[in-house]
C-alpha cells in the first residue's frame, strides 16, 4: 500500500513536469508561428506545393525517334490505366458494394425488388460499357509488350 502511494506520487509528479515542458514547447512555437502570417494583417501568402508545369510529351523527349514513340504509348497506356482506375473507385465500386444492402427480404413489399433491379440497369450499362473499355485497354497493354518483345528493332 505504502508502495503504490510512492509510485502514484511519482507519477502525478511526472505528470506535473511533463505538462509544463508540454506547454512551454506549446508557447514556444505559438510565438513563431503566429509572427509568419497573420490573416488579417497581411494581403499576402505564399502557397509552397510543387506544381509540375511540364508535359508527358516534354519529360520523353530524347534523341531516338523509336524510343520516344515507344515510351508515349506506354505512358499514355499508363494513364488510361489510372483513370480507369479512378473511375472505377468512384464510380462502380460503392454501387456494387451496397446494392440491395438496407432492406431484408422480409421488410420488402411485393415489386421493390423489382423496382430496384429495374434502377439498376442503367448502372450495369455503364459498368458493361466500362469492363468493355478495360479489357480493350489490357489488350492493347499486351499487344504493345508483345511487339517490344519480339521486335528486332
Amino acid at each position: 500500500e505504502i508502495h503504490a502511494e510512492v509510485q502514484l506520487k511519482n507519477y502525478g509528479k511526472f505528470l506535473e513536469e511533463y505538462t509544463s515542458q508540454l506547454k512551454r514547447i506549446e508557447d514556444a512555437l505559438d510565438d513563431s508561428v503566429g509572427d509568419v502570417w497573420d490573416f488579417s494583417l497581411d494581403p499576402i501568402a505564399l502557397k509552397l506545393l510543387p506544381y509540375e508545369q511540364s508535359s508527358l510529351l516534354e519529360l520523353i523527349k530524347t534523341e531516338n525517334k523509336v524510343l520516344n514513340k515507344v515510351i508515349t504509348v506506354y505512358a499514355a497506356l499508363c494513364c488510361e490505366i489510372k483513370k480507369l482506375k479512378y473511375e472505377a473507385e468512384t464510380k462502380f465500386y460503392t454501387g456494387l458494394l451496397f446494392y440491395g444492402e438496407g432492406a431484408t427480404d422480409s421488410s420488402m413489399v411485393e415489386g421493390d425488388c423489382q423496382i430496384q433491379m429495374g434502377r439498376f440497369v442503367s448502372f450495369l450499362q455503364e459498368l458493361s460499357c466500362f469492363v468493355t473499355r478495360c479489357y480493350e485497354v489490357v489488350v492493347n497493354v499486351v499487344h504493345q509488350l508483345a511487339v517490344l518483345y519480339t521486335s528486332n528493332k
